[in-house]
């Protein structure tokens, strides 16, 4: 894609996604994880569900935490939105690419920065970790911090991830895991154990993260129209009154 025109389709798009997690109502979950892992280290490896990415691209806008990015059509457009977030990209996947992409982020992994990979990408299958994320922990002995995301009033595309899109004055919740460490001399089994580890972490936490984002209760307007006055007839047509 030209650049003018890449410019001229994108940069709406960064405006609406800055403008809309302005307007979120935030709370984050075990919060004190993340502080504590980061007061210890320089820096960390993230690890998300690729359908959680727009939120988590604004709550790190400026970090400069290195994102794993394919190599694909949309994977060029995600990558100019992330770095007018200003998170610079690593190009690569299992599938294209993979070698080089994880020697550059254990290159950038021991030179001091904090990475972001999110493990069911960049195609699938949705919520399983692939084992690249733990390879690159294991090369430069970071430990992953799982993070998911959930949102009361959303968007759910109908992708393979079901990116997920808050809708402006969300509720949102941010809940970390606790670290996921893997040893520099451990074998395949270990590898494995490890790569279970994260993915049922992060499973957990999207499944606490979803809960404690939905209304514990209806709201007195939704009660109100859920609730019929004793002299309300039904409608044959299923709906209220006209």
């Amino acid at each position: 894609m030209p650049p003018v025109l890449r410019s001229l389709l994108l940069t709406p798009a960064v405006w609406l996604i800055k403008a809309v997690c302005a307007t979120l109502r935030v709370q984050v979950v075990h919060g004190d994880i993340e502080q504590t892992v980061r007061a210890r280290r320089r820096n960390v490896i993230y690890a998300f569900w690729h359908g959680h990415l727009l939120y988590l691209m604004y709550r790190y806008r400026g970090s400069g935490t290195y994102i794993l990015v394919s190599q694909s059509r949309d994977g060029e457009m995600l990558s100019w939105i992330l770095r007018h977030f200003g998170l610079p990209t690593i190009r690569g996947s299992s599938s294209r690419g993979g070698r080089r992409s994880l020697l550059e982020l254990v290159r950038r992994a021991r030179a001091g920065a904090s990475t972001g990979i999110a493990p069911d990408g960049p195609r699938g299958p949705r919520h399983q970790a692939q084992s690249g994320i733990i390879a690159l922990a294991r090369l430069t002995e970071v430990p992953i911090i799982p993070v998911a995301v959930g949102a009361r009033w959303k968007i759910e595309f109908q992708s393979w991830d079901r990116f997920l899109m808050p809708l402006p004055g969300s509720r949102v919740v941010v809940a970390y895991g606790e670290p996921v460490v893997v040893p520099s001399d451990a074998d395949a089994e270990v590898l494995e154990q490890k790569r279970q580890e994260l993915e049922g972490k992060l499973l957990k936490l999207t499944e606490d993260a979803t809960l404690a984002a939905s209304p514990s209760m209806p709201s007195p307007s939704e009660q109100r129209r859920q609730v019929k006055r004793p002299d309300e007839a039904p409608s044959p047509f299923g709906g209220g009154p006209g």
